[in-house]
């Protein structure tokens, strides 16, 4: 039987001790319910649950910078890192009970265990103003065709726009579980991957995250506002479309 392999979430790494209060931050921004906090070896976790799709979603102290990373999850993780370098990537090393590796893009991502979830997921209240749209996988790249192949075979997601928005900098993937938004951008800054929060009323929604501490870096385009999470993590507000 051929290995299953898939998208299996994303996690957010967070440099240094406050561990708690960057759970907050992020749970309360994504606007995720705080699961579980454990300890594993010496790393703590804290589960963010009712993500999109069932899609799993943790913060973690780490003693690296801080960033978002993407976990593959595999029935057998050995042959998915054998696939995963034939397109390109490379093993960093095993570490606990995954591997850590490096696309050809520059970012670090994880192959985990296969598991089984569930995929109803509670959304936000229809009141609520903002709700996690998808992320965002930047490259730092001259070849935005190469990278978005890499990332939508690595994924298992078609490639559906290519060139959206006619400006040669977007190539839009199929959505990831539960409908969020996977775009592969070509980016003069160091490859990484940022997290997006659709609101109906970008302003609000920003006064909102700044109140939780994050912080303005710029409005985009005329249309979107780039911010600083006080865990050092960059992601956009974007306006709800949907």
């Amino acid at each position: 039987m051929p290995n299953r392999s898939r998208l299996a979430g994303f996690i957010i790494d967070c440099q240094g001790e406050g561990h708690e209060a960057a759970a907050q931050f992020w749970s309360q921004a994504l606007r995720l319910p705080r699961g579980e906090t454990y300890q594993d070896g010496d790393a703590r976790y804290t589960d963010l649950t009712q993500a999109p799709g069932g899609l799993h979603v943790e913060v973690q102290q780490v003693s690296h910078p801080s960033r978002v990373h993407l976990d593959i999850e595999a029935e057998d993780q050995d042959a998915e890192a054998d696939r995963l370098e034939k397109l390109g990537a490379r093993r960093v090393g095993f570490v606990k009970r995954w591997w850590v590796m490096e696309a050809p893009t520059g970012q670090r991502f994880c192959i985990v265990r296969w598991r089984e979830r569930d995929a109803v997921a509670t959304p936000p209240a229809a009141s609520a103003n903002s709700r996690l749209a998808g992320f965002i996988i930047d490259c730092q790249t001259n070849d935005l065709s190469a990278a978005s192949r890499f990332w939508s075979q690595a994924l298992g997601l078609a490639i559906t726009v290519k060139d959206d928005g006619g400006v040669g900098l977007y190539d839009r993937l199929q959505p990831a579980a539960g409908g969020l938004h996977v775009e592969v951008q070509k980016v003069e800054h160091a490859s990484r991957v940022h997290v997006d929060i659709a609101a109906k009323d970008l302003d609000a929604e920003v006064q909102r995250l700044e109140a939780l501490g994050a912080r303005r870096v710029k409005f985009a385009h005329e249309r979107w506002w780039v911010m600083e999470a006080p865990t050092g993590q960059r992601f956009c507000v974007v306006p709800d479309e949907a």
